[in-house]
C-alpha cells in the first residue's frame, strides 16, 4: 500500500509545543532531507482552509516539515498520515510526541501541559495521566508558568537553566524580566541567584498580617521546595510587592486604631529616626511635669506605629513630634532648676562667710604666733595619795625588820 503524500504548500505549521529548534541541527536535517528525501511520515490532521490555501496542520513531524519546506520548496511533497483531531487531542498528541522524542525544554513541556490541563477543564489528574507523567511531575511543569514570557523564551533557547527558571518563577514576573539580564550577562550560576533571592525574601514567621492566604501561594517557598528542584529555605515570601502592600494596610489598620485615643499616630519607617522624641517629665531629656501635661495637648503629640524591622507593627505612645520644640522645653526646665537651685544657695552662702574668724595680725602685717597647745595635767585624789603611802611604809617596815643596821638608823633619825 502506497503511503499517501501532501505537498508541503497544503500544509502550515501546527500546535507544536517546541518553540526553540537548534540552529545546527537543523542544518544537518536539512541538509539529509535536501539529500535523502522525507523518510518519515508526518501526521497531520485536516482544518479549515486558510487565505493561503492551507487545508492541513502538522501534528508531529514539524522539524521534517521545516526541513522539507527549506530544502524543496512548496511543491515538495512529503509522506503523510492524515487523521481527524479535536484541538484538546492535537495538543495532547504533539506533547506526548515531543516528549518521548528528545531535549524537551521544560518551558515548552510546561506551556503545553498548561493548554492540556484547560482542556480538560482543570482535571491535572487526568492530564498527568494522558502524559503519562506524575502528578508532581506535572505540578513541577505547570509551576514554570508563572516565568515571564521573557524568561520562558531564554529557557527555550537554552539561554537559562532550569534551576534558573524555577528560581525565578517564584517572584514577580517584573523582578523576574529584571534579574533576567543580569543572569545572562554575568553569567550567575543557580547556587549564586539562590543566595541573592533568599536575601531579598520576607520572612513569613515575622508577617504581622493575616497569614492564611499564604498557605497555598505560589510565592510561598515552603510551597516552592515541594514543586521545583531549585528552592529558597522554606517560610519565605519572594512576592516583596505583595508582602509590603499586606504589612502597609496592617499598619493603616492599627494605626486607624489608635485615632481615639491619640490626636495624631504616624508610621514611622526608616529614615524617621529623628522626626519624633518620647515626652519625658524626668530625667536628662524630661521637660517638667507641668510641661509634659500641657504638651499632651499639643497637635503634634501623639503615638508612632512603628514600620521598621524588629519592630514591626509595635506602637508607641506619648510620643512628640516636633523635636525642636521638645528640645526647646527641656533647656528651658534645666535652665529653670538651675536658676531655683542658685537662688536657695545665695542666703546660705553670704551667712556662712560672715561667721568665718578673720585672721589676727601683728602691727607689722605678720600673722601672729599660733597659741601653745594645752598640756594635759593628771590630779590624784587624796584616797589615791593614802593608799600609796600606806604601801610604803609596809614595804619600809618588812625591810627595817630584816636590817638591824638600817633599823637604829631610822631611830637615830
Amino acid at each position: 500500500m502506497q503511503t499517501p503524500t501532501v505537498v508541503v504548500g497544503k500544509i502550515r505549521p501546527g500546535r507544536n509545543p517546541r518553540k526553540y529548534f537548534d540552529p545546527a541541527e537543523m542544518a544537518e536535517l536539512t541538509e539529509s532531507v535536501r539529500v535523502n528525501g522525507v523518510l518519515q511520515s508526518l501526521l497531520i490532521r485536516p482544518v479549515e482552509e486558510d487565505e493561503s490555501g492551507r487545508e492541513y496542520e502538522v501534528v508531529a513531524g514539524e522539524r521534517r516539515y521545516r526541513a522539507a519546506l527549506s530544502a524543496h520548496g512548496e511543491d515538495y511533497p512529503v509522506p503523510v498520515i492524515i487523521k481527524a483531531m479535536t484541538d484538546a487531542e492535537a495538543d495532547s498528541f504533539a506533547l506526548i510526541e515531543n516528549i518521548q522524542r528528545a531535549d524537551m525544554a521544560p518551558s515548552e513541556e510546561a506551556v503545553q501541559a498548561a493548554k492540556i490541563v484547560g482542556w480538560l477543564q482543570g482535571d491535572r489528574d487526568e492530564a498527568a495521566r494522558q502524559l503519562g507523567w506524575s502528578r508532581s511531575t506535572l505540578d513541577k511543569r505547570l509551576a514554570l508558568m508563572n516565568c515571564s514570557e521573557s524568561v520562558l523564551e531564554a529557557l527555550n533557547t537554552r539561554t537559562i537553566q532550569l534551576g534558573h527558571a524555577e528560581l525565578l518563577a517564584t517572584l514577580e514576573k517584573g523582578t523576574q524580566d529584571k534579574l533576567l539580564p543580569v543572569i545572562v550577562s554575568e553569567k550567575k550560576a543557580v547556587a549564586e541567584l539562590k543566595k541573592t533571592i533568599e536575601a531579598a525574601a520576607c520572612s513569613l514567621e515575622k508577617a504581622i498580617f493575616e497569614k492564611t492566604q499564604c498557605t497555598t501561594c505560589q510565592h510561598n517557598s515552603s510551597l516552592q521546595t515541594e514543586m521545583f528542584g531549585e528552592a529558597i529555605a522554606t517560610g519565605n515570601c519572594t512576592n516583596r510587592a505583595c508582602y509590603t502592600e499586606k504589612t502597609d494596610r496592617k499598619l493603616e489598620g492599627i494605626a486607624y486604631g489608635l485615632k481615639d485615643e491619640y490626636q495624631v499616630i504616624r508610621i514611622v519607617r526608616a529614615g524617621d529616626n529623628e522626626t519624633r522624641v518620647q515626652l519625658l517629665v524626668e530625667g536628662p531629656t524630661g521637660v517638667g511635669e507641668e510641661q509634659a501635661k500641657a504638651c499632651h495637648g499639643c497637635q503634634n503629640f501623639g503615638a508612632a506605629v512603628s514600620g521598621l524591622p524588629g519592630s514591626l507593627g509595635k506602637v508607641y505612645g506619648g510620643q512628640c513630634f516636633d523635636t525642636a520644640c521638645n528640645s526647646q522645653k527641656v533647656a528651658a526646665r534645666i535652665k529653670a532648676e538651675r536658676d531655683a537651685k542658685a537662688a536657695t544657695q545665695a542666703p546660705a552662702s553670704s551667712s556662712s562667710s560672715s561667721d568665718k574668724p578673720a585672721t589676727a595680725k601683728g602691727a607689722a602685717g605678720k600673722a601672729t604666733a599660733p597659741a601653745e597647745k594645752p598640756v594635759t595635767s593628771i590630779s590624784e585624789s587624796e584616797k589615791v595619795k593614802a593608799y600609796r603611802t600606806d604601801v610604803w611604809r609596809k614595804a619600809l617596815r618588812k625591810e627595817v625588820a630584816q636590817n638591824a643596821e638600817l633599823a637604829n638608823a631610822y631611830l637615830i633619825s
